[in-house]
Formats: structure tokens, C-alpha cells, sequence
């Protein structure tokens, strides 16, 4: 185990607000203990980043399937477990299988069966994490499907969940001990 390059603060030190905060998601499962007590050194941030993801992940127009496909897939390249095995409990609920989730992980993406609409949230998630250009044929197969506010929230939601990936990755930040 990797020591913690800035070990979270237990939760009595939390801000009010903050504790607030992790009470009002309970719904989003458990998990999220030492992500919190590592935000809690920066209040202000963690309840912009909290509010944020709040947004994408219970206010959005993006499937949920769509959204979790690109938080698995954006967290398997960056390799933060932290945050594949929150999402891989999501999964199900999402209508993946567990082979989906499995090829999630796969290094190629051709090694599975996927619809022609998660392979273009797939194909989105890879382009990103390399820091490359979406080809516009990838950006029109996106717009057939999804609404304008669609594709900025994919975008949006990959790219908090790469911040979030290297954050962790970064800081070492330790998943919480089993229940």
C-alpha cells in the first residue's frame, strides 16, 4: 500500500459544510470516506468539485450508461482503481454486463462486441486520455446520437473524472477500508 502523500483529515476535522455534503450523496454509495478527508484540506475547492459532480452524475442528460462507459473507461487509462471499482458497482444498474465492464479494461476495444454508440463513448474516453484531437468523423457519429448539452457534459464528465484519476494517482489517496 502506498503511503498517502497527503493523508485525509478524519471527519471530525471536516467542515460542516463538507460533512454536509457527503451526508446529502449518500446515495452514490459508500466509498468515498478518504477522497473527502483528502479534499477536506481545501474546503473551498472540495465544495466546487463536489457541486460539479453532483451535477454530472445526478442532474445530467447524458444515460447513465453513457456516462459510466466514459468513467470506466477514462479510469482504466489512467490506471486509478479508486475510481474503477467505485464505478464498476454503478455498472449494472447502468445495463452493463459484467463483461462489458470487463472489456472496459481491455486494451483494445475490438477484443468485445460493442454497440456502434458505446464504441464512440469508448473510442471519446481514449482520444482524451491521450491528449488528442476528436477526429470529426468521431465528433458527427457523437452528434447523431447526442444533444448538444450531451456532448458537453461527455466531455465534462471525462474530464472530471481524468482530474479526479490524477488527483488520487498523485496523492496517493488510499480507497477506504472495507465495511
Amino acid at each position: 500500500m502506498v503511503t498517502p502523500r497527503i493523508p485525509p483529515l478524519p471527519a471530525e476535522e471536516w467542515p460542516p459544510a463538507l460533512r454536509d455534503l457527503l451526508g446529502a450523496s449518500s446515495q452514490d454509495g459508500p466509498g468515498r470516506v478518504n477522497l473527502f478527508g483528502t479534499l477536506a484540506h481545501h474546503p473551498p475547492l472540495a465544495e466546487a468539485w463536489l457541486r460539479l459532480a453532483q451535477v454530472l452524475t445526478h442532474q445530467g442528460t447524458l444515460a447513465v450508461r453513457e456516462r459510466e462507459l466514459a468513467i470506466l473507461r477514462t479510469s482504466y487509462r489512467l490506471g486509478c482503481d479508486f475510481v474503477r471499482a467505485r464505478h464498476e458497482e454503478h455498472a449494472r444498474p447502468a445495463g452493463l454486463t459484467p463483461a462489458d465492464v470487463a472489456a472496459t479494461a481491455s486494451p483494445s476495444l475490438s477484443l468485445h462486441r460493442w454497440h456502434p454508440a458505446d464504441l464512440a463513448v469508448l473510442r471519446t474516453a481514449d482520444l482524451l486520455a491521450d491528449h488528442a484531437e476528436l477526429p470529426e468523423a468521431l465528433w458527427q457519429e457523437l452528434a447523431k446520437r447526442l444533444r448538444a448539452e450531451q456532448l458537453i457534459e461527455l466531455l465534462m464528465v471525462i474530464g472530471q473524472c481524468a482530474m479526479v484519476c490524477t488527483t488520487l494517482n498523485t496523492l496517493g489517496t488510499p480507497p477506504d477500508p472495507p465495511s
